[in-house]
């Protein structure tokens, strides 16, 4: 299997977290109502396209599809293929938090505690933070992921996979990835998730990172959009 690059792929983990370790069933979305933690089945399984803007409007093909559940937990393989190349990993995902796997194209870890991305039940105004401190194998030193999430109102949202119920979530998250010539990379989310669905229907991302010498420009290393193609629930 051809590897693809670690951009390429921080790129697509980034947009799959958002398609995976937040999946939840339960009526649709509205303002008035919370939507309930995740019931994934085994079997459950989408289809996604993601378009890469900043590189010209390539577009990957991602399947994903659950493996196993155990104890709350759900195995999640992951598959990307388009003209960066193909890789496959395994996310471990409980409710809206992600446990193990690859939060921005790092290889596969654990995350104590797990990195909650989606705050269930989700409820309009809800908000959460989270701050997860981290030991960089590359160089040994501390480091921290930083996570921020509000829950918004009820939409209405067309895919190729059909209009959809949805309710919106803005997220930032801060990657621990920080260098001595560089800041840490900062991401902004725009999630809009359906029930109906078992996850997000549509995402957008953006990231970012500043150069310490201010003459220079900032670094943008993600402009993605992911949208649902299929779903087909599990048993």
């Amino acid at each position: 299997m051809v590897r693809c690059t670690l951009r390429a792929r921080a790129a697509v983990a980034a947009v799959a977290l958002g398609a995976l370790f937040r999946l939840a069933g339960g009526a649709a979305a509205q303002d008035a109502e919370a939507i309930a933690a995740p019931q994934l089945a085994v079997g459950d399984h989408w289809q996604y396209r993601l378009v890469d803007n900043l590189r010209r409007g390539a577009v990957s093909q991602l399947d994903v599809e659950v493996t196993a559940v155990s104890g709350g937990v759900a195995r999640i393989r992951v598959a990307r293929s388009g003209a960066a190349g193909q890789a496959e990993w395994i996310d471990e995902v409980e409710g809206g938090t992600l446990r193990s796997g690859s939060l921005y194209g790092e290889p596969v870890r654990p995350f104590n505690p797990p990195v909650q991305l989606l705050a269930f039940p989700l409820s309009k105004g809800k908000t959460w933070k989270e701050t997860i401190n981290t030991l960089r194998k590359d160089t040994g030193i501390k480091d921290q992921i930083l996570i921020y999430g509000k829950v918004g109102a009820a939409a209405a949202v067309t895919v190729p996979a059909g209009r959809f119920d949805t309710v919106f979530v803005y997220r930032t998250v801060n990657y621990d990835d920080v260098e001595f010539w560089r800041s840490r990379t900062f991401r902004t989310d725009s999630v809009w998730y359906a029930a109906a669905a078992k996850g997000p229907v549509r995402e957008k991302h953006e990231a970012k990172y500043n150069q310490n010498d201010r003459s220079l420009p900032e670094v943008r290393t993600e402009s993605t959009v992911l949208e649902l193609v299929s779903f087909r629930p599990g048993n």
